[in-house]
């Protein structure tokens, strides 16, 4: 009995023990769990900060969401093609340099400040511009073609959009500017002569105007030779023809009532005299237009005008015409592409010197073309050579 008691008094021991010793282990690992959590609330303050711009940044996409809610911008304005008057205008030169300097004028609504250079013997060097501070500092501008990739990619006949800025013949004439350059290759008789420099303006840099209007010119020219001093007919203001007033048959008034008829008319065996209308009125003719290059600034006294010419027939004047023009144009490009000999010519009064060469080229040209007819008649080359190259002043010449 008493070794009964005994053993459940040990076991019950064993149990209390067992059960203190559970307990310590848990409280243990519950103090664990509590230091635990005690650091990890401490942590939730760095993980999670009080400002959440720090953790999720909103205020960069604000002014994005509003440029995305803004209304887009209106579309560019439409910009009008060549028009009838600035074809007219082009088509009014009778001489290269005045359509050319024409061309420059009428760019503007397209691109900024624009010039042409002309390229000779492997150089290119600036012949006139417009829109520039100063004009004239155009004819200064001088450079190897070679020097430039964009000029020798036009002068082979490819147009070019560049940064002047970035070109080694560019950059001088241009400055340190960083709109965009573009060049348009200029051809007369299938090969390159020249170069048209648009730049980027205020209002941008329309290419394909700019473009559509050099290759327009460039047709102006090879045809300049042959075109009247009249305006060509398709650019003629068109006239509205007004319909034509009805005829209305006049009857005549009756004075007293007709008898009455009692036996049968007898037959009118003479015809109907016919009425005669009168004549229709003749169009006025078009009143005639006066050629501009004809108008010549001289330099020297005004002499007595001579005794008129015996009258030409309508033939022999078509071909003096023909050869007035024809001597315009060659003299005209004499001096398109030497500007700089023409200005030192006329001071040194050596024009012929200085460009003797060019001349007798254009001379021969002249000759061979025009009848013999022609030139025994008149010197019409000579006479453009004075008004064009020498501004009126034969001495400048030196011949």
């Amino acid at each position: 009995m008493e070794t009964h008691e005994a053993v459940l008094a040990e076991l019950e021991e064993m149990r209390t023990g067992a059960a203190a010793l559970m307990r310590a282990k848990l409280e243990a690992m519950a103090d664990q769990v509590r230091d635990h959590a005690s650091r990890l609330a401490g942590d939730l303050g760095v993980v999670v900060p009080p400002d959440l711009e720090a953790l999720f940044p909103l205020g960069s996409l604000t002014e994005r969401l509003k440029a995305l809610a803004a209304p887009p911008p209106p579309p560019p304005a439409p910009v009008a093609a060549i028009d009838l008057e600035t074809l007219r205008a082009l088509d009014s030169g009778r001489a290269q340099s005045e359509v050319l300097q024409e061309l420059l004028h009428r760019l503007s609504p397209w691109c900024g400040p624009r010039a042409i250079a002309v390229f000779r013997e492997g150089a290119v060097q600036g012949w006139s511009g417009d829109g520039f501070p100063d004009v004239t500092a155009v004819r200064t501008w001088r450079g190897t073609t070679a020097d430039s990739p964009a000029l020798t990619k036009v002068a082979a006949g490819t147009p070019a959009i560049v940064p002047p800025h970035a070109d080694a013949v560019l950059s001088p004439w241009f400055g340190g500017t960083q709109a965009k350059l573009l060049l348009v290759p200029m051809s007369l008789r299938g090969k390159v002569v020249g170069v048209l420099l648009a730049l980027e303006g205020e209002a941008g840099l329309n290419a394909p105007m700019v473009q559509q209007l050099t290759y327009t010119v460039g047709l102006m020219l090879e045809t300049l030779a042959s075109r009247p001093t009249a305006p060509t007919p398709a650019l003629v203001e068109a006239e509205v023809a007004a319909a034509a007033p009805a005829i209305e048959a006049v009857v005549p008034a009756v004075e007293a009532p007709m008898p009455a008829i009692e036996a049968p008319m007898p037959a009118i065996e003479a015809p109907m005299p016919a009425v005669a209308l009168p004549p229709p009125v003749a169009a006025p003719e078009p009143p005639v237009v006066a050629d501009a290059s004809e108008t010549v600034q001289l330099k020297v006294p005004v002499t007595p005008v001579p005794a008129a010419a015996p009258a030409r027939s309508p033939e022999d004047e078509r071909k003096h015409d023909e050869a007035r023009r024809f001597a315009r144009l060659l003299v005209s490009e004499i001096r398109l592409y030497n500007e700089p000999a023409v200005q030192a010519g006329k001071l040194g009064h050596d024009i012929y010197a200085r460009l003797k060469d060019d001349i007798n080229r254009s001379r021969e040209m002249y000759e061979q073309r025009v009848s013999p007819e022609v030139r025994a008649d008149s010197n019409y080359f000579h006479d453009e050579m004075v008004r064009i190259l020498a501004d009126g002043d034969p001495d400048a010449l030196g011949v």
